[in-house]
């Protein structure tokens, strides 16, 4: 009996699913919208900042002396953020396209066609 209603019940979802194609596919576009907003939102900015702080930590390792580990510890601080700044950079750029992508490979898979433009 209970393998019964198992069966039934996963049948009942794959209609369900089957049914509701497109409002799954739009639930699933506004998501990855939401998630594009919010990495061009603030990627950009933590881009800038991280921009900042890595030249102004830079440069202030090069007003310390030589001889004490604080030099060499602040100046590779310094390039790793300028180096997590250019990376920031790079999602911000790529954010959109790589949803253009996933999604024309869900429309490619013989899903419906799908407007991929967000706000």
């Amino acid at each position: 009996m209970k393998q019964l209603i198992y069966i039934f019940s996963a049948i009942t979802l794959l209609v369900d699913l089957a049914f509701a194609q497109t409002s799954v596919q739009a639930s699933v576009l506004s998501v990855l919208c939401g998630i594009v907003g919010f990495v061009r939102a603030i990627v950009g900015v933590l881009a800038i900042v991280l921009f900042i702080l890595g030249g102004v930590l830079y440069a202030v390792g090069h007003f310390l002396p030589a001889t004490g580990n604080l030099r060499a510890n602040m100046q590779g601080w310094a390039m790793g953020m300028l180096f997590a700044g250019v990376v920031a950079v790079v999602l911000f750029m790529v954010a959109q396209p790589l949803l253009t992508v996933i999604t024309g490979l869900g429309v490619a898979a013989g899903s419906s066609s799908v407007n991929v433009a967000c706000p």
